[in-house]
């Protein structure tokens, strides 16, 4: 996922005092152009559930699978096992971040049902936790102030809940930080429990400026973390030992746009050049178990923001390893040997010179889905993006994958395809092909898991704070949908739940 690289190339003066107007919560609906557009179309869905359901693994430092971060779970998935919205008489909701612009890019939910997310301005990460059924702001904590004018995200975007219901995020001042939501006389607040720097560990790879995108633990509780210039870090939870390799690998550096993925079998990174895979070895050390170069074409394609695969690894069960790759002409999906990083595929998708992924792949059982995102450029922009959704199947035998179906009619700009095994429903976030060509309207839409046919589509809202801009679809476990747009966060519920 690609979060906030367009809207922060806005120019603004800020002068002390205005921190608190900008930062202010507006706490009311995203304001919504009155515009004649369908408000449904299709019909509600039947449930058809997966049949071959994936392999769920619970990681044992983390909350439970389909919980603990924006993709989901330690394996990137981005499919839930429960259901979300069939489109029966459906509600729509949504709250304003900001007064000018703020994203509420990604959400959970902790073990007490409160919705827990971070929201990004111009001005910085911002930790929040909400009532789900309201969208009320419970408690709010600024992670990393900044004015990126120009600059791809990190400093705490994503995140994760561990196994104590604390939020586990790095932050641009090169520390691991662990938040827990706490209540004093009836009033929620963030609590710091606990702070690792990483200066030193970092500076030991070299390649400033170090900023961190993710952090997660292994499966023995170790800490993982990479930075967009290439560095690899791993410490252990005390902080007190760790080491750090900088991947420049064949003479020359590698940049990282992308999330960590972390299975029983190891850690993996996807590179602006390669996958591979680490683990902590008995001794202690950062150890590289395999590494397989991909193709990244000749040049960055129309669409994307960085040059090289567009996507966070997906594992698939504990099996295989899955991303795109960003060949010249038709891009493909790779699928890799968790155990040594051999070709299982290279399969294309969408049409050449008209197709690329700068989204998590989803994995249900067998089945990646994967979007394309070609042309899309940035939020303010009406999406002119290609059409293009597929299901991609890895065999059976393992000796390849075959495509089930390929949609070239639905659009999903940049919205991580989430997929319900429940109800049979992969969720988007489109626009109508019926629509003006200059207007920004928005649906909620589900297509069927097992055809690609879409459903229903449901009118969100319009004007362009409704466009989503890579932020996160997420589901919980009653069945309501909510989606982080440029105007806040918006949330989609059956009338009967």
């Amino acid at each position: 996922m690609k979060i906030f690289a367009v809207v922060l190339a806005i120019s603004l003066t800020v002068s002390g005092a205005g921190w608190l107007y900008l930062e202010s919560d507006p706490a009311r609906p995203t304001p919504s152009t009155a515009v004649d557009v369908p408000a449904f179309i299709g019909s509600p869905a039947a449930t058809r559930p997966v049949v071959e359901k994936s392999q769920r693994f619970q990681h044992p430092a983390l909350a439970p699978v389909g919980l603990n971060s924006m993709h989901n779970d330690a394996a990137q998935s981005d499919s839930y096992p429960w259901s979300g919205p069939l489109g029966i008489q459906p509600e729509v909701s949504t709250r304003q971040f900001h007064r000018w612009l703020g994203s509420c890019v990604a959400q959970t939910f902790n073990s007490r049902g409160q919705m827990i997310g971070t929201c990004v301005t111009p001005f910085g990460v911002i930790l929040v936790a909400r009532d789900p059924n309201t969208l009320e702001i419970l408690a709010r904590q600024v992670i990393t102030r900044w004015l990126p004018i120009g600059k791809k995200f990190s400093g705490g975007v994503y995140f994760h809940l561990d196994s104590q219901d604390r939020v586990l995020l790095a932050t641009n001042d090169m520390a691991i930080q662990l938040w827990e939501l706490t209540q004093q006389s009836g009033d929620y607040q963030w609590s710091l429990q606990e702070s690792i720097p990483l200066a030193n560990l970092l500076d030991s790879a070299g390649t400033r400026p170090h900023r961190i995108i993710d952090v997660i633990p292994d499966w023995q509780g170790n800490y993982w973390l990479i930075t967009r210039a290439g560095v690899v870090g791993m410490v252990s939870a005390d902080g007190e030992a760790g080491a750090a390799v900088s991947l420049n690998i064949h003479g020359e550096q590698e940049g990282i746009d992308n999330a960590l993925a972390v299975g029983e079998k190891g850690v993996f990174v996807v590179s602006s050049h390669a996958i591979y895979s680490f683990r902590r070895s008995s001794e202690g050390e950062l150890t590289m178990q395999w590494r397989q170069a991909y193709d990244r074409g000749s040049a960055a394609k129309e669409g994307t923001m960085g040059f090289g695969s567009g996507t966070t690894p997906t594992l698939v069960g504990r099996d295989y390893v899955a991303i795109t790759d960003n060949a010249d002409g038709q891009v493909n999906i790779m699928v890799y040997d968790q155990d040594d990083g051999a070709v299982v595929c290279k399969h294309g998708i969408f049409p050449a010179d008209k197709g690329t992924t700068e989204n998590s792949l989803a994995s249900v059982g067998r089945s990646l889905i994967a979007e394309n995102n070609f042309g899309y450029s940035g939020p303010k922009n009406v999406p002119t993006s290609e059409p293009g959704l597929a299901r991609v199947d890895i065999l059976a035998d393992g000796s390849g994958c075959e495509t089930v179906w390929e949609n070239l009619e639905i659009t999903s700009p940049s919205a991580v395809p989430k997929v319900s095994e429940a109800s049979g429903l992969i969720y988007l976030y489109t626009r109508d092909e019926a629509n003006p060509a200059d207007l920004h309207a928005w649906y909620f839409t589900a297509v069927d898991f097992h055809t690609g046919e879409p459903i229903y589509k449901l009118l969100t809202g319009t004007g362009w704070l409704f466009n989503n801009h890579y932020g996160s679809i997420s589901i919980d476990p009653d069945g309501a949908a909510y989606v982080g747009i440029m105007g806040g966060l918006i949330k989609i519920k059956d009338s009967d739940l």
